[in-house]
């Protein structure tokens, strides 16, 4: 081998198989014209074994309901078939939990659930052998709710690795519901101008006008804190805002139409 100038190294990789079992050593004495190459600590052995498995894992999975609030409990099933022909072992299986749920309990019809690695294993699944992980979430967030199972490991070679996962994914249902109006006069009963689960949108943007389309109000991660008072527009002070109603423009950021409606104030 001669080495282009300026190169003091070099490698190459060589991938080989064999239709053969037994063991193949590939060491010095494989090398031919060694010039200028030291081959003394090559050493590499290749162990081809004799297989006769016929393992197919494939992974479903469900939730029920797959619509509903923040604060229900969902119920995620995960089901494990072995749609091989020969016994397939050692098999762990990953829940991905999401983000944007608690996690409540797991129960499995075989094998052992990890509730703080998400990792269920089975020991042993027969040809045509199915079982089920179910687990059940609080949902905690209206994001992150895509949870996904896959097949972690397996002591035999999967024929199909294309089923080895799947994922299911609960849609929040319409949480937000906007007030018609707030009465700031401390009575403990609309003394903000409330939102419904606007904290589920920290992007969310609010802009208030006046009747004569004069912005009075404006505030980036809304808190359902507006008392009735301007922080901006000609009418900006520190006095309650007089007696009236007032138009809304709500964005929450999501990529669907800003909601627009109007409020009415009073005292």
């Amino acid at each position: 081998m001669i080495f282009p100038e300026g190169v003091a190294f070099c490698s190459f990789t060589v991938v080989v198989t064999s239709n053969v079992p037994g063991s193949y050593l590939n060491d010095t004495t494989n090398f031919e014209d060694q010039n200028n190459i030291d081959t003394s600590q090559t050493n590499a052995e290749l162990t081809v074994l004799d297989d006769n498995s016929n393992v197919d894992i494939e992974i479903l999975k469900s939730v029920f309901p797959q619509e509903a609030s923040i604060g229900d409990q969902v119920t995620f099933q995960i089901t494990a078939t072995n749609l091989g022909t020969t016994e397939a072992t050692d098999i762990t299986i990953l829940d991905v939990f999401p983000n944007g749920m608690n996690f409540v309990s797991a129960s499995t019809s075989i094998g052992l659930f990890d509730d703080v690695t998400f990792i269920w294993s089975i020991d042993v699944l027969s040809s045509n052998q199915s079982e089920t992980l179910t687990v059940v979430a609080q949902i905690s967030s209206s994001t992150a709710l895509l949870n996904t199972a896959l097949l972690s490991s397996l002591n035999e070679p999967d024929r199909d690795d294309t089923n080895n996962r799947d994922d299911a994914e609960v849609t929040i249902d319409d949480c937000i519901y906007i007030t018609d109006g707030l009465s700031p006069n401390n009575d403990g009963l609309n003394d903000t101008f409330h939102i419904e689960c606007i904290e589920e949108f920290p992007d969310n943007n609010l802009k208030i006008y006046n009747r004569y389309g004069v912005q009075i109000y404006g505030s980036n991660n809304y808190q359902n804190n507006w008392d009735g008072r301007a922080n901006m527009g000609l009418t900006r002070t520190s006095n309650a805002l007089p007696v009236g109603v007032y138009f809304y423009i709500l964005d929450l950021k999501t990529g669907d139409e800003p909601r627009t409606g109007w409020l009415y104030l009073n005292y």
